[in-house]
């Protein structure tokens, strides 16, 4: 009988990142093997991750949430050879489909330390760590067993870069700065009008720079307009958009291209981005592009607990602002190379609400291209190397082997 793997996962940035890798290679090694993607409840996904997984034409089932949820209330005509792999998301939706199904699992932690403080340690037959994040005072590997294969993300972002970065064209090209709003409704209203603030200022400074903004997939024409048009007032330094054609049209007239559902294209064409903390800042680090993320107590953070409660509704400043700095001080570093490297490689910082200070750094950097070069590579160099797709597939392989 032929084996079904099922892939658990959550949000854009692990279905893009570590789910698509290991669907590759799952095809090219099994091509007569199942693979399906189960989406489980999150509070970050924005709602396109079916169609968007479907669009690759790579898994043979797409389940959103309601789906998986009530096929693991059904269970019985699901059981058979195959695996679990948890790729995102809170393990115990991949514990639970494990006992409906009857079937071993394989977890994916891209950091240790989310492993070793789960209380769902028992329940997998296999685990695959990504890195290990490194502090000031880290005192070396914990006991928890765990197979460090490396980070899914460099499979990813390297598979598509290659062919994107021989494609272009040489001779000299104006600075491009490219823009990196986010994935999520709340960030992109949040966020998309400050940033074009500063690219008014960057354009007017230098009407030569060209600036590139990356549409999410999971992200539509409507919502993007809505966000241009009608930003949250969040007392930042804000500029109104409106779309023509494949541009965003600011304000000041500055334009902006925009290129839809491809962010490589826009990492393999960019100078230098300007980034939300998340995903796309690994993708920057491991195709040696430099980023920088700006901060703001005033920006809601998204998602579930009672920070991500109260970004929805009116009032609690206070509050919001000690929940923050409390979030903020915990983890010490937001951009996920910094994390990694535990010190600051790409530059993030808290602006002040004008933002004169991003648009001065950004400026000098974009003028400084040694600065911009030294960034990149010390970015790429601790995100490691690629080969995480096809080692956490022979762990699927051996648990499927010994099932």
């Amino acid at each position: 009988m032929t084996p079904t793997i099922t892939l658990v996962t959550n949000s854009p940035g692990e279905v893009t990142t570590f789910v698509r890798p290991v669907l590759q290679v799952l095809a090219q090694r099994h091509p007569d093997w199942k693979r399906r993607v189960a989406m489980v409840p999150c509070p970050y996904a924005t709602g396109a991750e079916v169609e968007v997984v479907r669009s690759w034409g790579e898994a043979d089932e797409v389940w959103g949430p309601a789906q998986t949820t009530w096929r693991w209330l059904r269970g019985g005509d699901l059981e058979g050879p195959g695996a679990i792999c948890f790729l995102g998301g809170d393990p115990w939706h991949a514990l639970l489909l494990k006992r409906r199904f009857r079937q071993p699992a394989v977890a994916y932690f891209p950091e240790a330390s989310s492993w070793e403080e789960t209380n769902w340690c028992g329940g997998f037959d296999e685990v695959a760590l990504g890195y290990r994040r490194r502090e000031p005072t880290d005192s070396g590997p914990q006991s928890r067993p765990g197979c460090f294969i490396g980070d899914l993300r460099v499979d990813a972002v390297r598979n598509r870069l290659e062919a994107l970065v021989s494609s272009l064209p040489s001779g000299d090209r104006p600075q491009t700065l490219a823009i990196f709003p986010g994935s999520r409704w709340l960030h992109l209203k949040a966020i998309l009008a400050p940033f074009l603030s500063v690219v008014d200022r960057l354009h007017e400074e230098r009407p030569d720079r060209r600036f590139i903004l990356s549409v999410s997939p999971f992200v539509s024409r409507s919502q993007l307009a809505d966000a241009a048009a009608k930003p949250f007032s969040l007392g930042l330094t804000a500029s109104k958009a409106e779309i023509r054609g494949e541009s965003l049209i600011t304000q000041r007239g500055a334009t902006v291209e925009l290129v839809w559902g491809n962010p490589y294209r826009v990492i393999a064409e960019c100078d230098l981005a300007l980034s939300l903390p998340g995903t796309n800042t690994a993708e920057l680090a491991i195709a040696a592009k430099p980023a920088v993320i700006p901060l703001s107590y005033r920006v809601p953070v998204g998602g579930g607990g009672l920070l991500g409660l109260l970004d929805r509704v009116l009032g609690f400043g206070f509050l919001k602002r000690y929940l923050k700095e409390h979030k903020y001080q915990r983890l010490k570093h937001l951009a996920l190379p910094n994390q990694l490297a535990g010190r600051v490689v790409m530059p993030e910082f808290f602006v002040r609400d004008d933002l004169s200070d991003l648009f001065d750094f950004l400026s000098q950097l974009l003028d400084n291209a040694a600065e911009r070069q030294r960034i990149g590579e010390e970015a790429r160099s601790v995100m490691g190397p690629a080969g995480a797709a096809e080692k956490f597939v022979e762990l699927v392989e051996s648990v499927v082997a010994n099932a």
